[in-house]
């Protein structure tokens, strides 16, 4: 069945490694990355925009390898310090597909009442050779 609408992803903000200005990730680290799904408080009322609480965190994937969390549970926290609580991931670096060269990634998942969305980040691929690609 053809439709005329596409289902709405909603862009969200993600914070590779929280607090980190950087982000530099070593695509050959056997180590966990941590990753924000950041709750955005963007309406003129100061009411929340996007609550990370209600992601589906069985969901979520990150990186070109489409890698799970570590850990699915996560943690709640304000990874940001903006006052709203976040939802912080960890999710281990060689499922994740980051290799030499990359400078950003990419970050996919379902909402608990439906619907999906994607956030990216920068990031700086470092221990890499400059011989690899």
């Amino acid at each position: 069945m053809n439709s005329l609408f596409a289902p709405v992803v909603r862009v969200v903000e993600i914070d590779v490694k929280p607090g980190s200005e950087t982000n530099s990730v070593n695509p050959g680290s056997h180590g966990v990355l941590p990753v924000a799904i950041l709750t955005t408080s963007a309406l003129v009322d100061g009411s929340t925009d996007f609550d990370a609480g209600t992601v589906d965190r069985d969901s979520v994937r990150l990186g070109p390898q489409a890698a799970p969390p570590a850990h699915s549970a996560g943690h709640l926290e304000d990874a940001d310090g903006d006052g709203d609580i976040d939802l912080v991931l960890h999710f281990r670096v060689p499922e994740t597909g980051i290799a030499c060269g990359d400078t950003s990634v990419g970050l996919v998942g379902t909402l608990a009442f439906g619907g999906s969305f994607e956030g990216n980040d920068s990031i700086r691929a470092v221990g890499c050779s400059s011989g690899e690609p």
